[in-house]
């Protein structure tokens, strides 16, 4: 296999993958930092008198990050099968961190949706990388188990957020985004010095060495005959998807705020929303693994559909509570384990380009979700519209999930790493 060093399923072999398994988690805690921080800003930047933005604006300003995450889910599709997923996770670390710091600094609002695009721009990369990771590294019979712990840490994220914008509600805006700097500083250090390259890809990649048109013909695979079907199911279902989970997240503090909850309640219902988001990742990722994840992925979007319309009813606040924790268990963990289930359908060498196609369609739902709630709070509907809007295609959503095919038929699966130029892996039989 000329580089490729093949190992058995020894000590080292597992301590690599559970460092690469931890780092990947460390990086989607900067996702999850990101997903919500926007949301939770959302009442600081309606008192920022000499920008005089509305609710329409605040729409488009959300919209921002969810195009540079659209843009960042194709790169990521087109690289990380030709060039590796370790420097495709590694440089949007830095670039989110970059856009982070010019949100923080913006003397405009202008100014301020072009840091939000440089930050999409990384976060987009992050995702459908990680998922190839966590796929690669992932013990057989175990993928969604660690794929939802991996996943979780959007959760803790997203509860860092929260606590932080409770923390720096003095201090305005600029604090929480200036927060989202450290990353380049803390974290890129150690995902250069201890993240290995997939020992799956690698080997994948050697072996199609002299056939260019293997990771060049990704795409056309995702649209042939065998695949086509399946390829627009997952597109359709991760637009659907990624409109209720952006849009909700946008403007799930100012909508509790409408339906009677105050700011500092209204924020901590963004903690509840993370907590069943970190919950939810252990719980529904063990149900997939031994019930199938289709299933999981159908109720979890019946859940959330069903606690949306609930929140309609102006619930008491424990309830509320519970109802917004279990929209983080349904919509959120519910894109999780699509993200999953996309990974295991396709091939290696076509992996990366599958998921990251997937979610860059996929973000086109994720830009519209603001949008269209900024129009449901805009318009003057009744509060309770904001959430039936987001019920409903929470519902589509399940619809369908109910078509996916199954998973096809499984192969070898390299469980392992490299670093420094040596690939350290083991063969087991595992999913596709």
């Amino acid at each position: 296999m000329g580089l490729v060093t093949r190992l058995g399923s020894g000590p080292a072999v597992r301590r690599s993958q559970q460092v690469t398994l931890a780092l990947c988690w460390a990086v989607l805690v900067v996702e999850g930092y990101d997903i919500v921080v926007y949301g939770a800003a959302v009442p600081m930047l309606l008192r920022v008198d000499a920008w005089e933005l509305g609710e329409r604006e605040i729409g488009l300003l959300g919209s921002a990050a969810l195009v540079g995450m659209l843009f960042g889910a194709i790169v990521a599709s087109l690289f990380a099968d030709r060039l590796g997923r370790r420097p495709v996770l590694v440089s949007g670390v830095v670039v989110f961190s970059f856009g982070m710091l010019v949100c923080a600094a913006a003397p405009t609002p202008v100014v301020f949706g072009g840091g939000r695009l440089v930050v999409g721009l990384g976060t987009g990369v992050l995702l459908p990388t990680a998922a190839a990771f966590v796929a690669e590294f992932a013990p057989p019979g175990r993928r969604n188990l660690y794929q939802g712990v991996v996943f979780g840490g959007i959760g803790v994220g997203g509860a860092l957020s929260a606590v932080s914008a409770i923390a720096l509600a003095g201090s305005g805006f600029r604090a929480m985004f200036l927060v989202g700097v450290l990353p380049v500083v803390v974290l890129v250090p150690v995902l250069l010095r201890w993240l290995p390259e997939s020992g799956e890809f690698l080997v994948a990649r050697e072996r199609a060495a002299g056939q260019p048109s293997i990771p060049a013909g990704s795409w056309p695979l995702l649209l042939s005959r065998d695949y086509a079907s399946r390829t627009l199911l997952f597109w359709t279902a991760t637009f659907l998807s990624l409109l209720v989970l952006f849009g909700s997240y946008t403007w799930l503090p100012l909508l509790m705020n409408r339906a009677g909850y105050d700011l500092g309640s209204s924020l901590r219902f963004l903690l509840a929303l993370n907590f069943g988001v970190v919950a939810g990742s252990l719980m529904s990722s063990r149900l997939a693994d031994r019930f199938g994840g289709r299933r999981v992925i159908f109720g979890s979007f019946v859940a959330a559909s069903a606690a949306f319309a609930l929140l309609a009813q102006a619930p008491p606040m424990l309830a509320g509570y519970a109802l917004v924790a279990v929209v983080g268990v349904g919509a959120v963990n519910a894109q999780f384990l699509v993200n999953a289930y996309v990974a295991a359908s396709y091939p290696t060498m076509h992996r990366g380009t599958a998921v990251g196609a997937a979610l860059g369609i996929g973000r086109l739902g994720g830009v519209l979700g603001p949008v269209y709630g900024g129009w449901l709070l805009a318009e003057r509907f009744p509060v309770a519209a904001g959430f039936y809007g987001f019920a409903l295609p929470a519902l589509l959503a399940a619809v369908v999930v109910a078509a996916f095919p199954g998973i096809p038929g499984s192969g070898i699966q390299q469980s392992a790493g490299v670093r420094g130029g040596r690939v350290r892996m083991q063969d087991s039989p595992g999913p596709a």
